[in-house]
């Protein structure tokens, strides 16, 4: 194997795998899940790549799985959150100073609908016509 060893690469595998778990669900979408395409692309890079014989290719895509590491770490730590607050101003328009709230509450219900939605059987009316459920694209 070229410069970096076998338990570097399992170490940034294994990085990857945590960083996936505490991301969190996207109930809205969640045959869109963030999450999910995620896990699929380390996954599936890490088991095609097992094969590089070039040290340049391998040395280069050991460089950016880092790079792709950290700033997977910078989005989860909310890094930049911290570094550019914003001001109450942003967070309470004087238009509206309850916007925000509201539409974070109307998320959550939405979330909790689709949540119901998704678990209940469809009528049998709908299955008499073959519609079952709405399914997103």
């Amino acid at each position: 194997m070229p410069t970096s060893s076998k338990a570097e690469i399992l170490s940034l595998y294994r990085g990857f795998l945590r960083i996936i778990e505490n991301w969190p669900n996207d109930y809205l979408r969640p045959n869109r899940n963030l999450k999910h395409v995620l896990y699929l692309r380390v996954t599936e890079g890490f088991r095609q790549n097992t094969v590089v014989k070039s040290p340049h290719i391998y040395n280069s895509l050991v460089s950016n799985a880092e790079k792709e590491l950290n700033a997977l770490r910078v989005l989860e730590e909310n890094e930049f959150k911290e570094k550019y607050p914003l001001s109450d101003k942003m967070y309470r328009p004087a238009a509206n100073p309850r916007y925000y709230f509201g539409l974070l509450a109307e998320l959550d219900k939405a979330a909790k609908q689709k949540q119901i939605d998704d678990s209940t059987p469809p009528s049998w009316w709908r299955r008499l016509f073959g519609l079952g459920h709405y399914k997103e694209l």
